[in-house]
């Protein structure tokens, strides 16, 4: 018989919040542009976390948890940390991330020092994740739900990738995609 492993069951396997400090993190870089949803923010901390991402940049209009120096109207600062607490769990703390309001320069940092950078979105030059070559350090841009990934971030991909869609829908939400492609990058770089 096969033994379903309880909470307590997973918790008692995973590292002390200050062992896990103490780990190397995956020399990758999420950045979340324009994302609308604060249900999808939360979850991108969560996917973050989980693979151990070097940083996640909360850029553009996303929403973002409270910060030391927030200047945003306090009603806003609660929403935000509530909704974005609800998805990603107990991630916030223990997943780097930043807020940046234009992401062109970060990405256009991040590719002079070596990161290949990786645009997750639908176009005649996409190219479908599992057929992707993918290298650490990289830069996972993410765009918002409807409208992508914006042209300026595009033009500066190393390569774009895309998940094939094989039902009605046109896309897939934002954090699953992350997700998928994520665990694509880990497989292929890291063995996992």
């Amino acid at each position: 018989m096969i033994h379903k492993k309880s909470t307590q069951d997973l918790v008692s396997e995973r590292p002390k919040p200050e062992e896990l400090a103490k780990l190397p993190r995956t020399p990758i870089t999420v950045i979340a542009d324009n994302i609308r949803s604060l249900d999808n923010v939360g979850l991108l901390f969560r996917l973050c976390e989980l693979a151990r991402v070097e940083k996640l940049y909360l850029t553009g209009y996303t929403g973002y948890p409270k910060t030391g120096d927030d200047s945003r109207p306090k009603q806003i600062i609660e929403r935000h940390q509530k909704r974005i607490e609800k998805t990603a769990v107990y991630a916030i703390p223990h997943q780097p991330w930043e807020y940046v309001e234009n992401p062109v320069p970060l990405v256009k940092k991040l590719k002079e020092q070596g990161n290949q950078i990786i645009a997750l979105e639908q176009t005649d030059k996409s190219l479908a994740y599992n057929l992707g070559t993918y290298n650490l350090p990289a830069v996972l841009l993410l765009g918002h739900e409807r409208q992508g990934v914006r042209q300026e971030l595009l033009d500066l991909a190393d390569t774009v990738i895309d998940i094939p869609i094989l039902g009605l829908g046109n896309s897939h939400n934002v954090a699953t995609a992350c997700g998928i492609v994520l665990y694509k990058i880990l497989e292929t770089t890291k063995g996992i």
